[in-house]
């Protein structure tokens, strides 16, 4: 499978509904099936170095020999922002100021300020993403997101982005006369459509080479929140692959899961209904904490199953023997 085919798979939803386990589940099963995959977290507390029992930073940490993980922090993003568009920054900063003239760290000092802005954060990470979706490394790409709020925030800057630079490449190149610049000299307003490209290049990404799916539990706020999640996703073009219901309290003679079930059944057949015909994986509540590769595995063949995550790997119910895979505790 080559980069461009690399599938970026996002899952989202209200904060505690367990999308981190569910999207640590995913990845560990499709490596357990030889599918070269990187599970990424951008949430601000992240949580995957307990899930796997493996410490976790910002550069890609071996989890099994086909999954890697990483966790995506606000300080790595700010240094790849800085790295790869504060030069531009700089040089359109050059025309309303004497940046020649500051000292090294001054300068530094000014970039890191700017990078703060949480548009430019919130575009250089979702660049980062898409340059790993698209290099080559995965034939999967599990993104485990940040709250829905933040999510959708995130998943519609581009757009955003795009309709800003616009304006301001009108702005820049009104001011470009002005000044008389050489031809030589890179103007603001290329700049400017630089940017613009960048951004078009995202939207594209994330509409045409993503699917998401929304982690839910059998509750009135998290059915709320799903339901909104939805609407806007699908309002915004992103294709919505499936629906994960977690937590679902089965009927198996005990009391108080009898009283659980009997409060979560609307919310469930509520949830049923907002899936439509999208796929649905149903999550029994377990008293267990997923923790490690074992039991991961075992949760992610029936989110495969479920979300039909399976269909087009050509290895459908090939388990992990013969793989080299260790699905022993981490």
């Amino acid at each position: 499978m080559s980069g461009q085919d690399t599938r970026l798979l996002l899952f989202g939803g209200k904060g505690g509904v367990g999308k981190t386990t569910c999207s640590a589940a995913v990845a560990v099963a499709l490596a357990a099936r030889g599918v070269r995959t990187l599970h990424l977290t951008s949430d601000a507390a992240p949580s995957l170095a307990d899930i796997y029992r493996v410490e976790i930073g910002g550069t890609t940490t071996p989890i099994l020999p086909a999954l890697d993980a990483m966790e995506i922090t606000q300080e790595t993003v700010a240094r790849v922002w800085k790295e790869k568009f504060g030069p531009d920054f700089l040089h359109i900063l050059s025309h309303i100021m004497d940046v020649e003239g500051m000292l090294e760290e001054g300068r530094l000092d000014l970039l890191d300020y700017i990078g703060t802005a949480p548009a430019l954060r919130e575009e250089t990470l979702l660049d980062m993403v898409r340059e790993m979706a698209e290099g080559g490394r995965y034939q999967r790409i599990i993104w485990d997101t940040a709250p829905a709020g933040e999510t959708l925030k995130l998943l519609g800057m581009p757009k955003l982005m795009r309709q800003h630079l616009r304006a301001g490449a009108r702005v820049y190149e009104a001011v470009d006369r002005l000044a008389g610049m050489v031809s030589n000299r890179k103007t603001l307003a290329t700049v400017m459509e630089e940017w613009v490209l960048r951004s078009e290049q995202l939207a594209s990404f994330l509409v045409e080479r993503t699917r998401f799916f929304i982690v839910a539990n059998p509750e009135a706020l998290v059915v709320h929140q799903a339901e909104r999640m939805l609407l806007a996703l699908r309002e915004a073009g992103f294709e919505v692959g499936g629906l994960v219901v977690n937590r679902v309290a089965e009927r198996d003679g005990s009391e108080v899961l009898a009283g659980m079930h009997a409060r979560q059944e609307p919310y469930v057949r509520r949830l049923l209904e907002l899936a439509g015909g999208m796929p649905v994986a149903r999550v029994p509540l377990s008293g267990e904490e997923l923790r490690g590769v074992a039991p991961l595995r075992e949760l992610g063949a029936v989110l495969l199953e479920g979300l039909g995550l399976d269909a087009g790997l050509g290895l459908e119910g090939l388990g992990v023997e013969g793989l080299g895979v260790d699905a022993g505790p981490r």
